[in-house]
């Protein structure tokens, strides 16, 4: 049998920290697909990410209704997103990617050509994402990127499964 939300926020708060690595697995990859959604960083949304479980782990007795675990969490990540791009957003370049051993000047350019159609495919996801409304944007980030049912989405934003599947399909 599968063990609720509810039921590892009572074994957390009493003391079973086990209880809390449950939440984390269930839940770190929605929440970090999210978070790399809006920040754009897959580094800094992993850190971010971090600080999301870190915060909800702290505040976890403030908690008042355990079976909204889900939303409560997605506010934690929207605002630890929201306060990082106020203060701390840096526009630098990447490093290049060096590397000491190139077998041939040919290895280089292939993998050169992949690395560059690697970034223009994410180009251009990042601009159809941003064509759509925020919901929109939401369920798909979740339902590719955070690979979650409908009714896992559902749960996790606070709404119906079918407004979910409403909402993916306007999206595409």
């Amino acid at each position: 049998m599968k063990t609720t939300d509810v039921e590892l926020i009572r074994r957390t708060l009493n003391g079973d920290d086990t209880a809390f690595t449950e939440l984390v697995k269930k839940y770190q990859k929605p929440v970090h697909a999210l978070v790399w959604r809006k920040i754009g960083d897959f580094h800094i949304s992993e850190e971010i990410t971090q600080d999301t479980f870190l915060t909800a782990y702290q505040e976890l007795a403030a908690l008042t209704k355990p079976q909204s675990f889900a939303s409560w969490l997605y506010v934690i990540a929207a605002n630890n997103c929201s306060t990082w791009l106020r203060k701390k957003r840096l526009w630098t370049e990447p490093l290049e990617d060096t590397r000491l051993e190139k077998a041939t000047y040919s290895g280089y350019v292939v993998a050169e050509n992949e690395r560059t159609e690697a970034d223009a495919q994410r180009e251009v996801v990042k601009k159809l994402l941003a064509k759509l409304q925020e919901s929109g944007r939401t369920v798909i980030t979740l339902h590719y990127f955070g690979e979650m049912s409908s009714s896992e989405i559902g749960a996790f934003l606070g709404v119906s499964a079918n407004t979910v599947r409403s909402r993916l399909r306007r999206a595409q």
